[in-house]
């Protein structure tokens, strides 16, 4: 993931310092583990870069903005959150059946979005934690 979500190629200290792990041979461990199943490779310089970004399955529920991994759910909270803003902002709310409903919903959905959301980071850093 530390390769994957960095913006230039890096080096094997460059992944040590960067996920903290014990020795730079352990990187150099697991570098050499990800060449093997093809999911980086190497520059003529000696650095890592990522392989084809789209392919790796566990990425595909997110989205890279300014080298940050943002789950696809998060996007869809807000924008659930959003179209509450606005219902509340442009209809008069008359605490009537139809308003009741759509804020219930809209809040309902949101949270289970930005709860799956957590559950989607979470993993992720579990997941880079254990390399």
């Amino acid at each position: 993931m530390y390769i994957l979500t960095s913006r230039e190629p890096v080096g094997v200290r460059d992944v040590w310092r960067g996920v903290k792990l014990s020795s730079p041979s352990l990187a150099q461990y697991h570098i050499k583990n990800l060449l093997e199943m093809g999911l980086i490779s190497q520059t003529e310089d000696g650095r890592y870069v990522a392989e084809e970004k789209a392919h790796i399955d566990i990425l595909r529920s997110f989205l890279m903005l300014r080298g940050r991994l943002i789950s696809r759910m998060t996007v869809y909270g807000a924008f659930i959150l959003g179209f509450l803003l606005v219902y509340l902002v442009l209809w008069p709310f008359e605490w009537n059946f139809r308003d009741v409903l759509v804020l219930v919903i809209c809040l309902f959905s949101s949270s289970v979005f930005f709860f799956e959301a957590y559950l989607q980071h979470s993993s992720l850093r579990r997941g880079v934690q254990k390399v």
